[in-house]
């Protein structure tokens, strides 16, 4: 909510001067409170260049984020394709198990016969479960039904179309390396929260805990599934994987309250929808029937500051 609260404020105070007309600016801006934004009269001059520039860095910088989820999107796929490899089958329990959640949740799974244990999931709309054979062996039964909870639990909140929607709103800030480090703390939490889920549907923390210990154990390299097209158990920095650990183990004797957990389980597009059609609306309204209402409003908080 702070974000998209600046972000409202962003949008409805800062109307360009052409706007209102050079008049109707100069009689709003009276007196020394015209000083505080000097910023209308030094871009002024500037359009409408400046308003064609930052059209072009958007749709420059949108492109370049499109070009990334492609390429990470097709570095996954090769990756999978290189660890298709012989392996030992699965046993078939698991295998029953993995079906399963499949058909219970409407995924879609690929299994890699490969020793190298993974578990992620792949895409966005259509998400699909990538597992190895490694995985399946390695794990207990309890410990699987944690890990396919967790990753059922990417798929119905959509996850990954969350993270590449908040990638393109990353490439496009002017604040890159602090929006970069505000997705990878959003990306840290996706996972509590999957785990909180998972914790919630099986009622096993410490078997989720014991299968993440183990798929870490085995797994060197996890920074290759860490796109905007992937959504997975595994975190690749080590104190975040440590304060998982803990945090579910901690939910042994306070597990979560399932009123909660059952609010995380899927994406909201319905209240999603509905803020995104109030927050443009409002600022709409706002700037056809009364342009310098918050601009004032704004304005005089500039001025008890300074």
């Amino acid at each position: 909510m702070p974000p998209m609260m600046a972000a409202w404020i962003v949008a409805a105070a800062f109307l360009p001067e052409w706007w209102l007309g050079e008049a109707a600016f100069n009689s709003a801006h009276s007196g020394a409170t015209h000083d505080l934004h000097l910023i209308g009269e030094l871009t002024a001059n500037l359009e409408p260049a400046l308003a064609y520039l930052t059209l072009t860095f958007i749709v420059g910088a949108v492109a370049y984020a499109a070009l990334s989820s492609w390429r990470g999107h097709i570095r996954v796929g090769r990756v999978i394709e290189r660890l298709d490899m012989n392996a030992q089958p699965p046993p078939p329990e698991q295998l029953r198990l993995v079906q399963k959640y499949a058909s219970r949740y409407s995924l879609d799974v690929g299994l890699v016969m490969s020793s190298y244990p993974l578990s992620f999931v792949w895409g966005f709309w259509h998400s699909k479960l990538i597992l190895s054979t490694g995985l399946l062996e390695a794990l207990t039964g309890s410990e699987l039904q944690g890990v396919l909870e967790h990753e059922a639990a990417h798929h119905q909140r959509r996850d990954n179309l969350v993270k590449l929607a908040l990638s393109f709103c990353v490439y496009t800030s002017l604040a890159f390396p602090f929006s970069r480090l505000l997705l990878k703390w959003l990306t840290v939490e996706v996972e509590k929260i999957c785990d909180e889920v998972a914790v919630s549907r099986t009622q096993a923390p410490l078997e989720i805990a014991s299968a993440l210990v183990k798929v870490r154990r085995h797994t060197s390299a996890p920074a290759v599934f860490s796109q905007s097209t992937t959504s997975g158990l595994l975190t690749v920095d080590s104190a975040t994987f440590e304060q998982r650990v803990r945090r579910l183990m901690g939910f042994v004797d306070s597990p979560p309250m399932n009123s909660e957990a059952r609010n995380f389980e899927r994406l909201r597009i319905a209240e999603a929808l509905a803020f995104i059609a109030a927050f443009s609306s409002s600022v709409i309204a706002l700037t056809v029937f009364s342009p310098l209402a918050v601009h004032r409003g704004v304005e005089s908080l500039i001025h008890i500051i300074k």
